[in-house]
This record gives C-alpha cells, sequence and structure tokens, in this order.
C-alpha cells in the first residue's frame, strides 16, 4: 500500500465507517449493559429496600450484584469480538481459543471451581447471611463476609477464620429460629419435691419477662432419678445466641429462691447453682 492510498477519501472514508461502528458497538454494550442491571435490580427490588421475591435484603443485594457481574463480562466479551471484526480478526478461532483455554483453566483449577459453585448455592439457598453464628466442621464463629470463593468466620475469642467454600460440607445454623435453653437442677433426694416444683415455677415466672426469651420459662419435671438426688430440668425458648443469658438468670433466680427457702442441694451435685 502506497503513502498516496492513505491520502485518497474512500480510505478515511472507510477509517471513519469503522471508528463510528465501533463507537456504535461500544455505546450500545455500555446502554444495554445499564438498562439489564436495571431490568435485574427491578427484578429483586420492588423500592425503598423491599424485596420483590421475598429475600431478605441482603441476600438480594448479592444475587444482583452477581448477576449484573456476569452480564457486564458477557457484555464485554461480545462487544470485544464485535470490535476485533471490524479490523477483519478470525473471531471463529478466538472464541474456540477461548474454549481452549477455559477447559485447560477448568482441568487445572478443579478446586477452585468448587468453591465458587458452592459459594454460589451457599447464597442462592440462603443457607446462611453475614452476622449468623454457625458451625462447620471443627470452625464455629459469627459471619462476617460471604464470598463466592470463601466464607471468613470470627470466633468468640476474635480469631478470623477464612473457609473454602468447597470444603464446607456441612453446616449447623445457631442463628436461624429460636433457641432452646435447658438448666439441670440437682436437688437432694430428703427435700420436699413439690415445694421445689413450686419455687421452680416461681423462678420461671420471673424470668419469663426478660426480652430475651420467646416462650416460657417452664417446668420440664424430673429428668433424672440418682442415689442421693433428683435432676429437674427447665426449658425455655430463647432468640437466637441469647440462651446462655436466660439460663444464667434461671440459676440466679433459683439459687436464691432455694437458699431463702432453705432447700437442700447435694454436694455431689454435677451441675452447680
Amino acid at each position: 500500500m502506497g503513502l498516496t492510498e492513505f491520502l485518497t477519501p474512500e480510505f478515511w472514508f472507510h477509517i471513519a465507517g469503522k471508528g463510528v461502528r465501533i463507537l456504535v458497538i461500544i455505546t450500545a454494550a455500555v446502554i444495554v449493559q445499564r438498562i439489564l442491571g436495571a431490568v435485574v435490580e427491578r427484578f429483586f427490588f420492588v423500592g425503598g429496600g423491599i424485596t420483590a421475591l421475598h429475600f431478605e435484603e441482603k441476600r438480594a443485594r448479592t444475587l444482583t450484584e452477581l448477576l449484573k457481574t456476569l452480564i457486564r463480562y458477557v457484555l464485554y466479551f461480545i462487544a470485544l469480538v464485535l470490535v476485533l471484526s471490524e479490523f477483519q480478526v478470525d473471531t471463529t478461532s478466538l472464541i474456540a481459543g477461548a474454549g481452549v483455554v477455559g477447559l485447560a483453566l477448568g482441568v487445572g483449577a478443579q478446586s477452585l471451581i468448587k468453591d465458587f459453585i458452592t459459594g454460589f448455592f451457599i447464597i442462592l439457598e440462603d443457607q446462611y447471611a453475614m452476622g449468623d453464628y454457625i458451625v462447620s466442621g471443627d470452625q464455629a464463629g459469627t459471619v462476617e463476609e460471604i464470598g463466592f470463593r470463601v466464607t471468613k468466620l470470627r470466633d468468640g475469642k476474635g480469631v478470623l477464620h477464612i473457609i473454602p467454600n468447597g470444603s464446607i460440607v456441612k453446616v449447623s445454623n445457631h442463628t436461624r429460629g429460636p433457641m432452646q435453653a435447658v438448666v439441670d437442677i440437682p436437688v437432694a433426694q430428703e427435700a420436699d419435691i413439690d415445694q421445689v416444683l413450686k419455687l421452680l415455677e416461681q423462678a420461671c415466672s420471673e424470668v419469663k419477662e426478660m426480652l430475651e426469651v420467646v416462650e416460657g420459662p417452664k417446668v420440664l419435671g424430673i429428668v433424672e432419678l440418682r442415689a442421693a438426688e433428683v435432676v429437674v430440668r427447665l426449658t425455655a425458648k430463647t432468640i437466637p445466641l441469647e440462651q446462655s443469658k436466660v439460663e444464667t438468670a434461671l440459676r440466679y433466680k433459683i439459687k436464691r429462691l432455694f437458699a431463702e427457702a432453705h432447700i437442700p442441694i447435694p454436694a455431689t451435685a454435677s451441675v452447680r447453682l
């Protein structure tokens, strides 16, 4: 190609045409991305933070961002292919090459892919959310962050545990629904059991006004007979993670009432008031 060919009007019209088409492709990709992003946002949120599919807001927001990210990368790839086709690049071989590279990455990074897939289903199925207290394997703590690759737990000592999602096989969630507070009270065999039960009912009535109590407390009854003692069990339903506070309050009330009524507590009691 000679220098004179670069100076012809036809050449510059050709370049201008390519530039306009590339600009149209990029502009269209941006516009479509924004439209689809708004559609996804509308799909999950009615307005004012209210979710259209009755999801918790945190879960709906996570799924929204996931779909918007997938849409963005798909549109970027399509736009790239269309732009390259304007320069007579063989996009067929490019797409095939991308497939080969993806296959190679899939074989070499199976654990990474497993982490992402597991993370996606953790979020999709709402197995746990930020702020939940969960137990997974030998790790337990409050969920600080959920990613598509890892979950971050903060235990009671303040240690942050980073767990690959692919290694999460079983999860026990202590935050979904009421928890059970259980207090076993050992009483000496010689104690007046009717008086004991009456005092325990009184303790339950004093504790049931606690904000942490959902239902009860109530006296379940004698659950064990031993050589020198009987064991009476009290139960209550509490808001998540507050069962220990209710159990402590019950023990305090029972200790005070038993002391005032001189109820004998066996010296060998396995549970101390």
